[in-house]
């Protein structure tokens, strides 16, 4: 892969794609279609860490469109819930899909250290937005250092992302993916699990990574 080519993306290039009207496409395009037949992982193994995973007292780092806040299993008034985004569309759909829950917005880059005077979480989520990052994992991980701030003691974080080495690729996951790079919405051609336990291990004493076809769901608590 080109370095000059990588080395010109930005964080900003991932969050473009999010118009208004790409929102309301998302869901379905993602968790019906991509998910389940591009990158071989259905939208249940998403669900289960979710369900498995997210406190009370919890904060969505790249919010997307709030599917699975949206399907959590508390009741309004159960659960706060802290959304963080650098797409002001995002955070903007999202809040309203789950206005029920009352929850609190902030824009932000979070390859950047994320300041805020917002109380601190017990669960942090970043599903899909490590993929859309510029760089290798080693890039990438500056965003477990910037969240830091935002994690109680004994704070989980976990989520989900593309990998693009050591997995098993069909021709269509191999299209799509060269399709999504060339179009700046995914980004990571050398990611792999392994690169990923090892950035989060510098960081967690305990963490899990499983592969699900081409996605990594990864959960990682106890700060090193």
């Amino acid at each position: 892969m080109n370095s000059s080519i990588i080395s010109s993306r930005t964080p900003e290039d991932g969050a473009r794609i999010y118009s208004v009207f790409f929102l309301r496409c998302y869901d379905f395009l993602i968790y019906k279609v991509l998910a389940p037949y591009v990158w071989r992982c259905g939208g249940e193994h998403f669900a289960d860490l979710y369900s498995l995973m997210m406190s009370p007292n919890h904060a969505d780092i790249g919010v997307g469109t709030g599917y699975f806040l949206d399907r959590c299993g508390y009741l309004p008034g159960e659960v706060r819930i802290g959304l963080f985004d650098l797409q002001q569309n995002c955070l903007d759909y999202t809040a309203a899909r789950i206005d029920r829950f009352e929850p609190e917005t902030y824009r932000c880059n979070a390859l950047e250290p994320i300041k805020t005077t917002a109380a601190q979480f017990d669960s942090i989520a970043l599903g899909g937005l490590l993929h859309c990052i510029p760089g290798d994992m080693t890039q990438k991980g500056v965003v477990f250092d910037s969240i830091k701030p935002l994690m109680k003691p004994g704070a989980k974080v976990f989520g989900y992302t593309i990998l693009n080495q050591g997995i098993h690729k069909t021709m269509l996951s191999r299209l799509v993916y060269f399709l999504l790079h060339q179009l700046r919405v995914i980004n990571g051609a050398q990611d792999s699990a392994q690169q990923l336990k090892t950035e989060l291990s510098k960081r967690y004493k305990v963490v899990e990574v499983r592969t699900v076809g081409c996605i990594a769901l990864f959960a990682a608590h106890s700060p090193v």
